[in-house]
């Protein structure tokens, strides 16, 4: 008896969806790979990738797929609403150069926030994805930016390379999903030791942003306070950090924003205040840049799982 088609799987699982005239999800399975070889039992296997452009409306929602989902945003911007590892649903902005590293047995919903999203998307499966995935869960998250990192990059790229559908390139496929695994796992154990060694006005920095994000800063009083040029202090910070001081700082007045206007029913413009953003306008026009939406559709529009 043949296995159940993947496709079957998907939908099966779906819990519900909106796209738009230019795409099916059902588009997602043109390349899926045969799942009947021994090594499938065993090792990590590719079930199906796809590059995928949609625009805005899109998103769908499941839950109870067999499966784990790699996705590689490389234009536009979507949100992930899943689980975080407090057990706590949250949302997470899916950039260009971001991995989304996703459970898709447990709930999560994928959205499109921009004109356009663009993306690859991989269907992966087998117990060695579940033990890598629970491992990155437990080192900070499963979403990464790969940026820069030319290792993972050219994992990603080999993954992706060829689609002959034998045993052969399935075993390739396999052996270059553990090695993306383990890099991934390595990557993020190197964040992690490389913060112990953040300078200690970076950190107090980063706390305050953290902590006090209702409070107003600027560049000049912050090297005032700690006694560092405002230029390496803003070099420093993107270093350990990836932003400057004040687009992170901007990040988390998003993101406590994001929050508020879900679980609260304060008005837009004093969500704007309570975050520390006190000309409604900007706070609006920031958001919107973030996340694709003005604040009060992502009120209307997002689903609280």
């Amino acid at each position: 008896m043949s296995p159940k088609p993947f496709s079957s799987e998907f939908f099966s699982a779906l819990i519900s969806s909106e796209t738009s005239n230019r795409f099916s999800l059902s588009d997602y399975f043109e390349n899926a790979y045969d799942r009947s070889y021994d090594f499938c039992e065993s090792l990590p296997y590719l079930i199906s990738s796809r590059d995928v452009s949609v625009t805005s409306p899109f998103s769908y929602e499941a839950a109870g797929l067999d499966a784990y989902c790699l996705l590689y945003t490389t234009k536009g911007a979507g949100t992930l609403y899943c689980d975080n590892t407090a057990q706590v649903n949250a949302a997470y902005d899916l950039t260009r150069g971001s991995l989304a590293f996703i459970d898709c047995h447990a709930d999560h919903k994928l959205v499109c926030r921009h004109n356009i999203w663009e993306y690859t998307i991989c269907f992966v499966s087998s117990p060695v994805t579940g033990y890598y995935h629970k491992k990155l869960q437990t080192l900070g998250g499963c979403i990464f930016k790969l940026g820069s990192n030319a290792d993972l990059l050219s994992l990603w790229d080999k993954l992706l390379k060829t689609q002959i559908d034998d045993e052969a390139h399935g075993l390739m496929r396999s052996r270059i999903l553990m090695d993306l695994y383990t890099q991934l796992y390595l990557a993020r154990s190197m964040e992690l030791s490389n913060s112990y060694h953040v300078p200690s006005y970076i950190v107090d920095m980063k706390k305050s942003f953290d902590t006090a994000y209702d409070e107003q800063y600027s560049l000049d009083e912050l090297a005032q306070k700690y006694d560092v040029n405002k230029y390496r202090l803003c070099r420093e910070f993107a270093q350990y950090y990836e932003d400057t001081p004040l687009q992170y700082l901007n990040n988390v007045r998003l993101e406590k924003a994001k929050e508020l206007l879900l679980h609260s029913d304060e008005k837009v413009v004093t969500i704007g205040q309570m975050v520390g953003i006190e000309n409604t306008n900007h706070f609006i026009r920031l958001f919107k840049e973030k996340n694709g939406v003005t604040p009060l559709a992502y009120r209307r529009e997002t689903p609280i799982l």
